[in-house]
């Protein structure tokens, strides 16, 4: 999209290199530039906000703890066991989409999916 090529392998890039090149560019790429950049900056933004939606309530976390340890007790009814297993496929479909919330941050960030759950703070989930 944008003309000028650079090579960034020998290139320190800080604030100051990246505001010589930006500013250097024709008015309309500069223009677009921006835009791409804040579209980039909300599309972030919308996906931190919806990092932490992905989890169980409190209610069903505790529910599925309890479940989970008659279970490895070997103590559950057929419809305990009904209601743990539904919490579960729950469980794995929400880690799933914090997943991909984490992973696209990563690729807007260029950086690897351990880098951006450390910046953010972001642990792995335990429920036991």
């Amino acid at each position: 999209r944008y003309n000028q090529t650079m090579s960034v392998q020998n290139l320190e890039i800080n604030k100051a290199n990246l505001l010589n090149v930006v500013v250097s560019l024709p008015k309309s790429e500069f223009e677009q530039f921006v835009s791409d950049a804040r579209k980039l900056k909300r599309r972030e933004e919308t996906l931190i906000a919806k990092i932490p939606k992905f989890d169980l309530s409190d209610e069903e976390r505790k529910i599925y703890k309890q479940l989970l340890r008659k279970f490895r007790a070997q103590n559950i009814t057929d419809t305990e066991y009904k209601q743990l297993t539904d919490l579960t496929d729950k469980l794995e479909g929400l880690n799933v989409e914090r997943l991909k919330c984490l992973m696209e941050i990563a690729k807007i960030r260029n950086k690897t999916l351990r880098e951006v759950m450390k910046e953010l703070n972001i642990k792995p989930k335990s429920y036991e």
